[in-house]
């Protein structure tokens, strides 16, 4: 198996596990985020509201977005730093530098490496927050979107391209 696939894969299985482990948190955080103040008392007044008036499964609402969307972005992340790491060290060994192979990459390498994984990373990570936070701040009477398939459709309807990137340029500095 390519250096490659490998990288993309233990990205793409590590980016599910977050998910699936962080989700009930995150949602619990979108909501005391984007309620209006004095909604919530704390985490736990939120959390207990969210399982007394939607049920469990509402702890994973929007998840469907980020666990197909997750393993696409943490393995672009994940493939591109260490495409960049193996770019540079090849170029350091070819110039005598960074020791053996060329491994030991400056600090410089490595940021670069960094924000290039970084910025490949946001241009789908951006999307699929947008979706999901969408999703997640739907309240039980009133869900105008179905799923995350539903949502794209009708933000891309309303405000064509430039909606389903909303929020896009913060993305890029986050």
């Amino acid at each position: 198996m390519s250096k490659t696939i490998k990288d993309l894969t233990a990205g793409t299985a590590g980016g599910i596990a977050q998910v699936l482990v962080g989700q009930p948190f995150d949602i619990v955080k979108v909501r005391m985020q984007t309620s209006p103040k004095g909604t919530y008392s704390g985490m736990m007044h939120c959390a207990g509201g969210i399982l007394k008036n939607e049920g469990p499964l509402a702890f994973y609402k929007g998840t469907l977005t980020p666990l197909l969307g997750i393993g696409v972005c943490v393995s672009i992340q994940f493939g591109v730093i260490e495409y960049m790491k193996r770019f540079y060290a090849e170029r350091n060994a070819l110039n005598g530098v960074g020791g053996p192979g060329g491994r030991n990459l400056s600090g410089d390498q490595l940021f670069i490496s960094g924000v290039l994984a970084g910025l490949a990373n946001g241009f789908v990570s951006g999307p699929v927050e947008h979706i999901r936070i969408r999703l997640q701040t739907q309240q039980v009477k009133n869900y105008p979107y179905a799923g995350p398939f539903d949502a794209i459709k009708k933000i891309y309807t309303a405000h064509g391209i430039a909606g389903i990137f909303k929020g896009q340029g913060v993305t890029f500095f986050a």
